[in-house]
């Protein structure tokens, strides 16, 4: 479990494997107790997330949830156990997990089998934009983001007042290839300057895969990430809203050269043409003063 401590407050990692979508999960640990940013996605990357929690030897005081996605909510059910524990999340994130958990177990169960957690456990406080909450004179703080990323309800959650560290969840992914299958490009990059003034007073950001890393750092590498995947999508699609397979593959090699050894490549195709379409059904054109100038 890697742990770095901010201004007396550890903060634990759990890096999930493969199969688990190499996500990263949080331990915030307290005088009193202990603070779980977002749960993990397998039965087993669970209850190991679990046995993190109680080697602490804290009760868990909270879970903040991030995303709806599975990979961060499915095993906040073997995390709390039978705790009575509060479960934060904004209305947006919450409603998608209540509309997502059936599609996905149509979706993941095949592929996990027993590995899938049968039944979630919802959040059971519901939080507004820009709500601060203290939790053991610990001060959270959760900022809406909407879509843009991973999902149409993106939110990050910042720790003390002024923010030391965020915990931002899947608008940034660290050494891992990024899931942009939801048409939101563009979003995501408006998001990231978003994010960076959010951040401006924190020294690490706690990403949704991969390690913390300094806030300006992270920003700038999946600026560049998407950036150079949007510039190798337009290329190989030629304007056109699908990418053949033999692009696809391309696309492939191209951005594994571009991120070596990272996981998750398989999402690069995934991608590929629902950004290609997003680029391919984007049109602009040049305001009549600005035209006028021009001439």
């Amino acid at each position: 479990m890697n742990t770095i401590q901010i201004d007396g407050i550890k903060i634990h990692t759990h890096v999930s494997g493969e199969q688990g979508a190499f996500v990263s999960a949080y331990l915030v640990e307290t005088r009193r107790g202990v603070v779980a940013i977002d749960g993990t996605l397998t039965v087993t990357e669970s209850k190991l997330h679990r046995k993190k929690l109680e080697s602490l030897g804290k009760p868990l005081l909270g879970v903040l949830v991030t995303c709806p996605y599975p990979d961060h909510v499915a095993g906040i059910t073997n995390l709390v156990a039978s705790d009575d524990v509060p479960i934060y999340a904004t209305r947006p994130v919450l409603e998608l997990i209540r509309e997502m958990e059936e599609p996905n177990r149509r979706q993941w169960e095949p592929m996990l089998k027993e590995e899938w957690v049968t039944s979630w456990t919802y959040p059971n406080r519901v939080v507004e934009d820009r709500q601060a909450i203290t939790i053991d004179n610990v001060t959270f703080r959760v900022h809406a983001i909407g879509a843009g990323g991973e999902t149409d309800a993106n939110c990050i959650w910042t720790l003390g007042s002024p923010p030391q560290a965020a915990f931002v969840s899947d608008l940034i992914y660290h050494g891992i290839h990024a899931y942009i299958a939801e048409r939101h490009l563009l979003a995501w990059l408006a998001n990231l300057e978003r994010l960076e003034a959010l951040c401006a007073s924190c020294s690490l950001i706690f990403p949704g895969h991969g390690p913390a890393a300094a806030a300006g750092e992270l920003l700038r590498r999946q600026r560049a990430y998407l950036l150079c995947y949007a510039a190798q999508v337009k290329e190989l699609s030629r304007g056109r809203p699908r990418l053949t397979e033999e692009a696809k593959q391309e696309l492939t090699a191209r951005m594994e050269a571009y991120l070596p050894g990272a996981g998750l490549s398989f999402l690069v195709a995934l991608s590929a043409d629902t950004v290609a379409a997003e680029l391919a059904g984007a049109r602009w054109s040049m305001p009549a003063a600005m035209a006028a100038h021009a001439m």
